[in-house]
């Protein structure tokens, strides 16, 4: 075999100084995608599972804009570029890194009276809060206030946090209609539900304070057992903590708001154990105007009546004015994500109609802003390729599959977009969401790939399943000029011994001349991590022969530290206007990895790693006066991409499918950047990490720290905290036993006044 000598050219990919230009992947959303004759409006914005909403104006132009939060995985942001009362939602996800991590839940609303949106999320005590605020780039930005806390409870001793139950969605709006923002969750037994009153107005208090009270351990006068029904007409002892031998549980998303207009707040209530939600009535006005807030009427499957709410699984409900018309609405979406969720019709939409004591919410889709979107489901796997042959690659995209009402599994699809770009004009336009017919073969999970694995000079399809296994599609075409036409050969592939191939699960094929013999050989990414080569050994045209070389190819594991859940998924291609092609891989953390040398025909050699976070600029270090579009790639868990020319303009885009079962673009650019001074930070301080991965210790250091104390927090990708200490900031240093920590991603947060530093660090056993 011919030696080749294999150059190590290293790229330089900083997360926190950049040269004055730059070349670099970065969001575009110039290139339109059609489908049903109309333009797919968010088609990039990769998708939704278990989506949260709320409004606010993210540019300070006075109109209502739309923010999205997945739990666990970020926020995406929507600018409304229509008017007043006649929206037109826009993918602009810049405003995104404004956003400070958040953990379980999202709210927008404002608290101090300045017009200005503010942020509530779990934080580590149940309501953490921001003050909402325009940056010099009129962005809405936000500041850590204050974690709140009440003082006034028997049963506690000192202060308390105001409790929300992990995974659980509380309300914060005006209970009493006094001005100021009320809270609303479920205790820790998820039976009662908790009032906690704003004092702001009662104690006079500016309007940039929050204080509250615990006033109500009932509020409603209702409780809640394991059943989809609420005992009503309930009392209990405010005075202290009311037990029961009621058996229970947590996992609710009470939605309060006011169904009948008449000046009570009724609610909606999610479980986790059900697809439905209940519905129930404050019969406080007017039975009782001045009396306390009690539900006189349930409906336990919501509209019953109506179009009656059903999404699996564990429904929560978003009362916002999401077709501005001064009215709030209702969209509905799953608050899971597991197996067995509704992962594309997950977001239901009810109009208002309702005038003053004539309640009228009316169903409108199940599919709201999914049918404007690309969204296959969950972990969406795109692949480019000149189908039609006219010289511009078309679109496919995999996934792990929709869900199945009958039996709530995942069935996949491959959805065909071809290529419809002019010159100035590029586009994408929906052929089919159903590829080959592939439905009916029953796959779950699908990831393509293209290229000529029998040696025949047609290009040939391979697909990737979830159980570890792929099919081979054969082009039976006269010539590879024409358009393919691909026939079933090998439902499941087979090796040159006749030995079924399995990676053991989530198979990811790609097709490349690796040892650059003329032969397109197979390299097949999986659950672990690492890549396994298959060589193409056949020698007779038109037949497919292929041998297993090496299991850990290059070796390469991404997201090491996770061992099991990595979810590797390879792309061999160019990334820049040379004539060089590079490995990237995307996992389970969403990370992108490159690696060099891979083009080189030296299988046996460990490819150098680059970068673990291609094209990624730390947002934390941008979130504040980021300036134009200038960010870096993260779309959530599971990674997976293809680069190409969409728009035959000489430079390249990347598409990266996310779990959420969407795909986000990114063009090749110039950037020009200077280095952006952070705001409301006085200090000049950092934190680091390390070992990391760690096993057993994890070592926490800071310096620049001005305040004479610092708190240590580490939580779980769940916002569920672990651990907190408070140390002198003097120390510097601090170390923390983690060996009773599974494995898996985690945030460390170092609070310094009303500053806090985060970093992620893996644990590995």
């Amino acid at each position: 075999m011919k030696k080749i000598l294999c150059l190590f050219l290293p790229l330089f990919i900083s997360n926190n100084a950049l040269n004055a230009q730059t070349l670099l992947f970065q969001h575009d959303t110039s290139i339109k995608m059609y489908a049903y004759g109309a333009e797919q409006t968010i088609a990039w914005c990769g998708g939704f599972n278990k989506p949260q909403f709320g409004m606010g104006d993210l540019n300070n132009d006075g109109l209502q804009d739309l923010v999205v939060y997945e739990s666990g995985i970020g926020v995406w942001t929507y600018l409304n570029k229509g008017s007043v009362g006649n929206p037109k939602y826009v993918y602009a996800p810049e405003y995104a890194l404004n956003f400070p991590p958040i953990y379980n839940y999202l709210i927008l609303a404002d608290y101090n009276c300045d017009g200005i949106a503010d942020l509530f999320h779990r934080g580590s005590t149940g309501f953490e809060v921001y003050k909402g605020y325009y940056n010099t780039s009129n962005q809405l930005c936000f500041t850590f206030y204050q974690d709140l806390y009440y003082y006034n409870d028997i049963d506690a001793h000192g202060p308390a946090n105001a409790y929300v139950n992990p995974g659980d969605i509380p309300a914060i709006v005006d209970i009493d209609g006094d001005g100021d923002l009320d809270f609303v969750s479920y205790e820790p037994f998820g039976q009662w539900l908790y009032y906690y009153k704003n004092m702001r107005v009662e104690d006079g208090l500016p309007c940039d304070s929050i204080r509250i009270k615990l006033v109500d351990k009932c509020w409603g006068k209702v409780f809640q057992s394991n059943t989809r029904s609420h005992e009503l007409d309930m009392h209990c002892d405010n005075s202290s903590l009311h037990k029961t031998a009621h058996v229970t549980h947590t996992g609710n998303t009470p939605c309060l708001f006011d169904w009948d207009m008449d000046g009570d707040y009724d609610y909606l209530d999610g479980n986790i154990s059900f697809n439905e939600m209940t519905f129930l009535m404050n019969g406080r006005i007017p039975n009782n105007p001045s009396g306390p807030d009690s539900m006189a009427y349930q409906d336990t499957m919501w509209q019953s009546v109506g179009h009656q709410i059903e999404i699996p699984t564990w429904p929560a409900a978003f009362n916002i004015d999401i077709d501005q018309d001064g009215k709030k609405d209702l969209l509905i979406s799953p608050n899971s994500a597991s197996t067995g969720a509704e992962n594309y019709k997950c977001i239901w939409y009810y109009k208002n109609y309702t005038t003053p004591g004539s309640p009228s919410w009316v169903f409108q889709s199940d599919s709201f802003l999914t049918d404007k979107t690309i969204d296959l489901g969950t972990a969406a796997m795109p692949a480019l390729f000149d189908y039609d042959k006219d010289g511009k690659p078309d679109l496919f995209i995999g996934s792990d599959g929709y869900f199945q009402d009958s039996t709530g599994l995942l069935k996949s699809k491959i959805s065909y977009y071809k290529n419809t770009s002019v010159a100035g004009s590029p586009s994408f336009t929906l052929i089919t969401k159903d590829f080959l017919g592939i439905n009916a073969a029953n796959f779950q999970g699908i990831a393509p790939a293209f290229g000529d694995i029998d040696n025949d000079g047609k290009t040939d399809m391979i697909l990737g399943h979830n159980d570890g296994t792929l099919s081979y599609y054969k082009n039976m075409a006269a010539t590879d000029s024409l358009t393919p036409d691909w026939q079933l050969v090998q439902t499941v592939l087979t090796d040159s011994i006749g030995d079924t191939i399995n990676v053991g699960s989530f198979a990811a094929p790609c097709i490349y001349d690796l040892d650059k013999d003329g032969k397109k050989d197979l390299i097949i990414g999986e659950n672990y991590g690492y890549l396994q080569y298959y060589r193409n050994v056949s020698t007779v045209p038109g037949s497919i022969s292929l041998k297993l070389i090496n299991s850990q190819l290059g070796g390469v594991q991404v997201d090491n530290s996770h061992f099991w859940g990595c979810y590797s998924t390879p792309f061999i291609g160019k990334i820049d206007s040379t004539t060089k092609d590079y490995l990237l891989i995307g996992s389970n953390s969403g990370n992108i990895y490159l690696y060099d040398s891979v083009d080189c025909g030296d299988t046996t050699i460990t490819y150098p790693l680059l970068t673990q976070n291609f094209s990624y600029i730390d947002s934390t270090y941008l979130r504040q006066n980021a300036p134009g579009t200038f960010y870096g790639i993260y779309d959530g868990f599971r990674s997976s991409l293809t680069i190409g020319d969409i728009a035959g303009d000489g430079s390249l885009e990347m598409i990266v499918g996310n779990i959420k079962g969407g795909v986000e673009i990114y063009k090749r650019k110039l950037v020009s950047h200077v280095q952006i001074p952070t705001i409301n930070e006085p200090e000049n301080a950092s934190i680091t990490v390390y070992p990391n991965p760690a096993k057993d210790l994890l070592n926490i250091k800071w310096n620049g720290i001005k305040e004479s104390e610092v708190e240590i927090s580490i939580y779980n990708t769940e916002g569920q905290l672990i651990y907190a200490i408070k140390k002198p900031s003097i120390d510097g240093i601090y170390t923390q036993s983690i060996a009773t920590l599974p494995t898996g991603m985690y945030f460390c947060q170092l609070q310094s006044g009303v500053n806090r530093y985060y970093s992620k660090f893996t644990v590995a056993k």
